[in-house]
């Protein structure tokens, strides 16, 4: 073997080893995966609800959001610093947000078979 084989081949073995790899843990003050499905599947009924208020005015439909999400955020005892770094976290890994966001449809689902969606 000449040395260019033997760089591919300890390329190709890096590349290998490093896609076995766990997944990097979340930072210590990070929501779970669970606690931002939880949230986030309230946020988007949120969402939905405000839409089917069909205001007339962006304003009022804000206010009305943000008065929602910030019952959630009591609701679940989070403040929105927590909430954003944690989605900024997840967003920056995309399968784990893949996970996170089959547990939100799966919580949307169940709520919707027990009409269960108001928050």
């Amino acid at each position: 073997m000449n040395f260019k084989n033997e760089v591919i081949l300890f390329l190709f073995c890096c590349l290998l080893f490093s896609s076995c790899v766990d997944e990097e843990k979340p930072p210590k003050n990070t929501l779970s995966e669970e606690q931002m499905a939880t949230i986030l599947t309230d946020i988007h009924l949120a969402e939905s609800r405000v839409n089917r208020l069909q205001l007339r005015s962006l304003d009022s439909s804000l206010m009305i959001f943000n008065q929602l999400k910030n019952d959630i955020w009591k609701k679940y005892k989070v403040d929105t610093l927590l909430y954003r770094e944690s989605y900024s976290y997840y967003m920056t890994h995309p399968q784990t947000m893949t996970r996170i966001y089959e547990k939100v449809n799966k919580k949307i689902e169940i709520r919707e078979k027990n009409n269960n969606i108001k928050l």
